[in-house]
């Protein structure tokens, strides 16, 4: 989910058609294509799957927390994307870290939504129409305008809603720049490596994105450290927060997926207490995926993509 340049991914997207039709396409794919365990959409595997139903949202507005804070008039008065004149819709999956920062980011805003699951070996017209150049996931789709790639859909939201419950970025010009730049340090320097280190071939293949993985986490752990705040975003869940929040699972399931520990009591003791104060946010509790079953998909989708592998 690449950082945003002045929203050109956006720009180009916004434009590209209604997004109608929620029928399910049926597709058979070529067998070798690799299976995704994030949720960044690939082609799926191979099968075909008749007579799909229709895409239909599985979590509406009324499901919905309130933000944390709310710290305008117009939040404090209940002012809804309804009132607004707004409809937002997210497409994503549940075990993907990209598509939980957004759900994460408009629960926090206290912004009413409809969620639709994709099922991504069977992905759906509203998919195809709304990222056409690649395919991927999450979507927001704001009044049919269709945004793509968290990053990008998170300062979205936080531009297009500024006026909407808590601001996510900081005010001051630094301190907005340097979330930025975790934000992309975690894109980069732990999800990435994470992902190679769980497809590794190799002992050698993982035991050096387990390095990489590893100091990551204990960067990040130095940062709260510094901050000596409850979050990354201060006393409030800010920009970081969501973005690493999206990990949290992940993480959490790392040593029963690689037999890695990534958050220890004792080594990431501050990196920890997040994850447990985190937890415990109205805004995430209904949002955030359960380990076990993340684990139990994970090594299926695992077995599967290094069977195909070995063929």
């Amino acid at each position: 989910a690449p950082a945003p340049t002045k929203y050109a991914a956006m720009a180009l997207l916004t434009r590209f058609g209604s997004v109608q039709g929620h029928r399910l396409r049926a597709v058979r794919s070529a067998g070798s294509q690799k299976a995704s365990f994030l949720g960044a959409a690939k082609r799926p595997s191979a099968r075909l799957v008749s007579a799909p139903a229709p895409l239909r949202p599985v979590v509406r507005a009324s499901s919905l927390p309130p933000a944390l804070r709310l710290g305008t008039a117009a939040a404090a008065a209940g002012t809804s994307t309804e009132q607004l004149g707004d409809e937002l819709k997210v497409l994503g999956t549940w075990r993907s870290p990209f598509a939980l920062r957004v759900r994460l980011a408009l629960n926090f805003k206290g912004l009413p939504y409809e969620y639709f699951e994709e099922d991504l070996d069977n992905k759906s017209d509203l998919l195809f129409k709304s990222n056409p150049f690649i395919k991927k996931l999450p979507v927001l789709i704001h009044n049919n305008a269709p945004i793509c790639e968290s990053l990008v859909i998170l300062e979205y939201i936080e531009e297009k809603f500024s006026d909407v419950g808590p601001s996510l970025l900081p005010v001051d010009p630094y301190e907005r720049a340097m979330a930025r730049f975790w934000a992309r340090y975690i894109e980069d320097k732990l999800v990435a490596p994470w992902l190679k280190m769980f497809r590794a071939n190799t002992n050698e293949e993982k035991a050096e994105w387990t390095r990489e993985t590893v100091e990551a986490v204990k960067t990040l752990e130095g940062v709260l450290s510094r901050k000596a705040t409850p979050f990354f975003g201060g006393d409030d869940v800010g920009y970081v927060d969501v973005v690493l929040s999206g990990m949290i699972a992940w993480m959490q399931g790392t040593k029963a997926l690689c037999d890695v520990e990534l958050l220890d009591a004792a080594k990431t003791p501050l990196l920890v207490e997040w994850t447990e104060r985190f937890a415990t946010l109205d805004g995430a509790k209904v949002v955030m995926p359960d380990v076990d079953k993340l684990v139990e998909f994970a090594k299926i989708k695992r077995a599967k993509m290094m069977a195909l592998n070995n063929n």
